[in-house]
């Protein structure tokens, strides 16, 4: 049971570290929520056979080091949204250039 308790709890610490550095980080909370909750049951397990292991520590830190790299790249990193007027006079220029050239130019017959 600890050690299914152990690899579950790892695997989804390294997936949620590997996902808080990707493009998609959002989706990272999930897997450290997983990984939280074998952790706790994993604590609790080793509090009844009063061990203190290592193990426990580094899935704790896998942990911790998921939550704050995604936590932070959700509130540091803002969407930049551009001006939409300038987007819009810029097709309208472009549009309007267009349409001159066409005029310039003569059809021959």
């Amino acid at each position: 049971m600890k050690k299914v308790v152990t690899i579950i709890a790892f695997v989804s610490a390294i997936i949620a570290l590997i996902f808080s550095f990707l493009p998609v980080y959002i989706i990272a909370y999930y897997p450290a929520i997983v990984a939280a909750l074998f952790c706790g049951i994993l604590w609790k397990i080793n509090q009844k056979s009063n061990t203190n292991s290592t193990t426990f520590k580094v899935l704790v830190f896998l942990i911790i080091a998921s939550l704050s790299i995604t936590s932070y790249r959700v509130f540091f990193t803002t969407s930049e949204v551009s001006d939409t007027k300038n987007i819009q006079q810029k097709e309208q220029q472009s549009e309007e250039e267009a349409i001159e050239e066409l005029e310039g130019l003569e059809l021959e017959e």
